[in-house]
């Protein structure tokens, strides 16, 4: 999958706007909420990572699969380092990725059905951990 144009290339249109950015000692993130045009394979992932800002935990499209605490990190390279203490990680074990609200006309009967569901508490868990580490958030 890509951005880039090619002889065969279906037009695939992502809108997205900012939730929440977060910079702390594991990085600078931001929780966007995404609506897709249209449905194609990966198409969150591939818009996200064009624009250099791929889903965390999506190692296909250039996310990390951990998160490492870049401060304890340093300070474990720095040469005053007494002690190599190992810098903390997260580990999600899967895209940070959710359908949070799908709309969409039943095949057969043609009613319009729309479903929502909250965020599952794996990423939940995965956020607030990663909230926990924040020096600002906007």
């Amino acid at each position: 999958m890509t951005t880039q144009p090619t002889e065969n290339a279906r037009t695939a249109v992502s809108h997205f706007e900012v939730v929440r950015r977060l910079s702390n000692r594991f990085g600078k993130f931001t929780l966007v909420r995404v609506r897709i045009e249209t449905g194609r394979t990966h198409q969150i992932r591939v818009h996200m990572a064009s624009i250099g800002h791929p889903v965390v935990g999506d190692t296909l499209y250039g996310g990390s699969g951990q998160l490492t605490d870049q401060v304890a990190s340093q300070a474990a390279q720095s040469k005053g380092a007494r002690r190599k203490a190992e810098p903390e990680r997260l580990k999600l074990g899967r895209n940070f990725l959710h359908a949070a609200r799908l709309e969409f006309t039943h095949p057969r009967t043609g009613k319009q059905l729309e479903l929502e569901a909250p965020l599952p508490e794996e990423l939940e868990s995965f956020l607030g951990r990663l909230e926990s580490g924040n020096e600002s958030a906007v």
